[in-house]
């Protein structure tokens, strides 16, 4: 199996982050900027006009606004459905903080939100009126490794050997899924993912200790200078 890893484009909150470096005023689940909806369509392009060395069969997101809003132009370019997926949500999950700036959940957009961004989006179970968030606030790391390796192993499970899995995500997330993906238990550093950046992983052995490849990390063939951004 393939997997094709994209963070989402640039959201208020990072464009909030570089200005402040704070995250003061933050939303809980903001939308793209402008840049970020151009770095999406040229992703979208991109990918569409053969910049992958593989042909994405699956296209599945978070459904986190800004990473469904991502995925929307590469669902339409690839003429796929895009499968929502509950478990591929940012670490700390949706959240708000209450009077005392303690964080609490937050339900996330709800269904029909959702899907006026793409009518392609496809809903799990359960995702209706009230949003889609039903876990607690995450902040715990072995929560977040957990998942990881539980939306890794569900995705083998869903889909045969020979698919090209794509799946719209968040960076920090990330990092516990490319542990998860090449089996590393714990890992001290930091892997940059940029917005729209791409990773390639491939059930390719490199050595006799391998069984994934990390072929790219943090790709992006389709943006100029001017438009990459954290």
């Amino acid at each position: 199996m393939r997997f094709v890893v994209i963070r989402h484009a640039q959201s208020a909150n990072n464009l909030l982050y570089e200005r402040t470096g704070a995250s003061v005023g933050r939303h809980h689940d903001p939308e793209l900027t402008d840049l970020g909806r151009t770095q999406a369509a040229r992703l979208a392009d991109a990918v569409a006009e053969g910049a992958l060395p593989w042909q994405i069969t699956h296209l599945h997101t978070s459904l986190m606004t800004r990473a469904v809003q991502t995925a929307a132009p590469l669902a339409d370019a690839l003429n796929l459905p895009l499968l929502g997926n509950l478990d591929a949500y940012e670490t700390d999950g949706v959240f708000i903080a209450n009077e005392d700036g303690t964080p609490v959940p937050h339900p996330g957009a709800t269904a029909d939100a959702l899907q006026a961004v793409s009518a392609r989006l496809v809903l799990p179970v359960g995702v209706g009126p009230d949003g889609w968030y039903t876990r607690p606030y995450e902040h715990e790391y072995e929560v977040h490794a957990e998942r990881a390796r539980a939306l890794i192993s569900s995705l083998r499970h869903q889909h045969d050997d020979g698919d090209v899995v794509a799946l719209l995500t968040h960076g920090a997330f990330f990092q516990h899924l490319f542990r998860a993906l090449l089996g590393i238990e714990q890992m001290s550093g930091w892997v940059l993912k940029h917005n729209t950046a791409i990773s390639l992983f491939a059930d390719a052995a490199v050595t006799d200790y391998s069984t994934v490849t990390a072929l790219r990390v943090d790709w992006m063939p389709h943006l100029s200078d001017d438009l990459v951004s954290e």
